[in-house]
């Protein structure tokens, strides 16, 4: 097993300057990685096609704004935040000065390699952190080529790319980081924050989970057809916001699953020619979780679930095809378990309640989909669910809003990234209050030996507030 301690030690003795560095400076380095990843988008396009079946370029828009979106605001972020004043204060001054958390590790998924890897990584360079990125091996093109994008920009002294399988996870994570960043599965996110507990390191974890979308009696069924249709197949269902499974009013039930067919055939088999040969479903990423995708289907059907739609699997072309499942129960795997493929199961309700409380089974998902035409109905379902993030008649869109905090909660998450949420993530919020410089027009302090006086005044304070004391 690889010692990287020398290299950690490096970066450590780096981080003070960097974290010294002006706002210029940060959104310049910035500006610099955007440009070697324009510079590449080339070979990025094709190796993303290469490892998903999609075009890599596809996933830099976002990252493009990422970059944007900080570099613009970064200069007001990092300017020492006034709070406000209140009576404990005694007229002293208090702000909030955003310091870097030091020396962070970011361990990237491979579901869109690059954007994962570097969005993160904006928002770590914006806070002012040494950083030690680990790529995901699922994805070695896309790895070699953020390893290329860091040196390209000139950030190899302050940003260390390292690849490489699970061992060097395993290694990495001995090191006494500051702060570690996952995204992945909460499977593996357990161990980052067994590991993180040893050295007290701050965790960021972007876990995924069981998201649900819910059809109620007042939906558009044709719009959300459509736009879970879209929203599952994006990636090929290898996205951590896919919905997962979708609770459908009885009284919209038949129409909804009419509707999910033919939009799901309009998208990606268009001309009958069968979804294999469909130029816009990307692939799965390996044979091994084609095959795992597959046992999940498998394992329903065998416990009494129905196909409505697809469920043929050719691994060795890393083929899933779309597929819809009925009567799904709890005793089947993929009752619980996170797909990342593109299969739905879609179950009836007759209540409100009743659809909440088989969410409640499930651990929080990282979000929830409601599709309703009534803005009381809307907001009921905000109110009555907890998620890590939301979107009403939309879908798989709240990821990329720079401002807006992206994550999870509990199980599906811990913290927040983009935007300025990020930029805090990634910080270190240290409370400061200062007296005057002259402590002649300072505040006024008591110090002992204390008169009796005092007891009573500490008593009149105690009092709650408009009720007389004594």
């Amino acid at each position: 097993m690889q010692d990287y301690q020398p290299l950690f030690a490096k970066l450590r003795a780096r981080s003070d300057q960097v974290a010294r560095s002006t706002a210029r400076e940060r959104t310049d380095k910035i500006g610099r990685l955007y440009q070697a990843v324009y510079d590449l988008r080339g070979e990025i396009g094709r190796a993303g096609d290469e490892e998903l079946g999609m075009d890599g370029r596809l996933a830099l828009l976002p990252l493009k704004a990422e970059a944007l979106h900080a570099s613009e605001r970064l200069a007001g972020w990092m300017t020492r935040t006034e709070v406000e004043q209140v009576p404990s204060l005694l007229g002293r001054r208090a702000y909030v000065h955003y310091e870097p958390k030091g020396v962070v590790l970011h361990l990237a998924t491979w579901n869109s390699p690059v954007l994962i890897s570097l969005s993160p990584v904006i928002s770590m360079i914006a806070a002012g952190n040494a950083v030690v990125l680990k790529p995901s091996e699922v994805a070695p093109q896309s790895a070699e080529l953020v390893r290329q994008v860091i040196a390209k920009a000139g950030l190899s002294e302050e940003i260390e790319v390292i690849t490489g399988g699970p061992e060097v996870a395993e290694s990495l994570l001995k090191l006494p980081f500051d702060h570690i960043c996952y995204v992945g599965n909460n499977r593996i996110g357990r161990l980052i924050m067994e590991a993180a507990a040893k050295n007290f390191a701050g965790v960021t974890l972007e876990m995924g989970g069981k998201n649900p979308a819910i059809v109620d009696a007042s939906a558009d069924v044709e719009d959300a057809a459509a736009k879970l249709a879209f929203a599952r197949h994006i990636i090929c269902g290898q996205v951590c916001l896919s919905p997962d499974y979708i609770l459908v009013h009885d009284s919209v039930k038949d129409r909804f699953l009419t509707a999910l067919k033919e939009k799901i055939r309009a998208f990606y088999d268009p001309n009958g020619a069968g979804f294999a040969s469909s130029p816009d479903l990307a692939r799965i990423v390996n044979e091994r979780h084609v095959r795992r995708i597959k046992a999940l289907i498998d394992d329903a059907v065998a416990k009494g679930a129905t196909i409505l739609m697809g469920g043929e699997a050719e691994p060795a072309k890393r083929y899933v095809a779309p597929t819809i499942l009925l009567g799904v129960t709890p005793q089947m795997a993929i009752y619980d378990e996170e797909v990342f493929g593109p299969v739905l199961f879609v179950a009836p309700f007759s209540s409100r309640e009743q659809a909440v409380a088989e969410i409640a089974k499930r651990p929080k998902p990282l979000a929830i989909y409601v599709f309703t035409q009534e803005r009381d109905s809307a907001d009921w379902w905000l109110d009555y669910t907890r998620a890590g993030t939301s979107a009403i008649n939309c879908a798989v869109v709240q990821a990329n809003i720079q401002s807006l905090p992206f994550g999870g909660a509990n199980h599906s998450g811990i913290g927040r990234l983009g935007g300025q949420a990020g930029f805090i993530e990634f910080s270190n919020a240290r409370a400061v209050v200062e007296d005057a410089l002259d402590p002649k027009s300072g505040a006024a302090m008591m110090y002992p030996p204390f008169p009796k006086e005092a007891l009573a005044y500490v008593d009149h304070m105690l009092a709650p507030q408009g009720e007389p004391s004594g």
